[in-house]
């Protein structure tokens, strides 16, 4: 994955570039830095799925990061941007923006290290399932999933607009999904946590109103997963 620093002053690129390579060291990162914000356009809209996060200088000759952020927006580019300024005042205008997170330079390391975290968590909640179906293919948002039915050797894919019918186990399935986010409640029902509403102790209510029930083997371990995932992503 890439990461893109968008800022003229050449020594501050640098010194996050070495910042991100340390906090991201085990892993396959690119990081790509730009020195305005025209550059970073073109590169970004190349190939918007391969950036995990824009770091941006609203301070930027020419193309401001602000307008730069406005363009990204326009142009429905799914990546998270922080904004970054000497001027904290400035940070109102991130919210016209739709800005992620908004740091103040210099750089305060444990804040930057949250809203790292912050875009991971995000990230999980973004990720796509590719589903065939009618020789057609769809890419289905993980976050607009509410829940997976088993049906014999198929599986229903019930989303907030419809649904969908894939040959699959329900077993293999779960392997293939962020274990965070989805849990297995029942031997015939997957369940996306950031949908459930309510839980009775013997079924969960999903945002749809929909009452999916909990196997009696698997109500403690979801009561542990539903705390987790309200720690980690709520």
């Amino acid at each position: 994955m890439k990461i893109a620093v968008c800022d003229d002053e050449k020594i501050f690129s640098e010194m996050m570039r070495e910042v991100l390579e340390q906090y991201f060291r085990s892993l396959d990162v690119e990081i790509r830095t730009f020195s305005s914000g025209t550059a970073l356009l073109r590169e970004v809209k190349k190939d918007p799925y391969a950036y995990f996060c824009i770091f941006l200088d609203i301070e930027m000759p020419g193309l401001s990061g602000i307008q730069t952020a406005e363009e990204l927006k326009k142009e429905r580019i799914p990546v998270p941007v922080i904004l970054l300024t000497s001027h904290e005042e400035y940070a109102l205008r991130g919210y016209e923006v739709g800005a992620f997170r908004f740091l103040v330079k210099p750089v305060n390391l444990e804040k930057l290290y949250h809203a790292l975290e912050a875009a991971e968590k995000q990230k999980v909640l973004e990720q796509r399932l590719i589903v065939s179906q009618d020789g057609r293919e769809y890419y289905l948002p993980l976050n607009q999933i509410l829940y997976f039915k088993s049906e014999n050797v198929y599986i229903v894919i019930y989303t907030e607009t419809g649904h969908y019918l894939i040959r699959k186990k329900l077993k293999e399935q779960c392997k293939e999904l962020p274990e965070l986010q989805f849990f297995q409640v029942h031997r015939s029902y997957i369940v996306n946590m950031s949908k459930v509403q309510a839980y009775d102790g013997k079924e969960v209510v999903l945002a749809d109103g929909t009452r999916v029930p909990v196997g009696r083997g698997r109500r403690a371990a979801f009561q542990k997963a539903a705390a987790r995932f309200l720690k980690e992503c709520g």
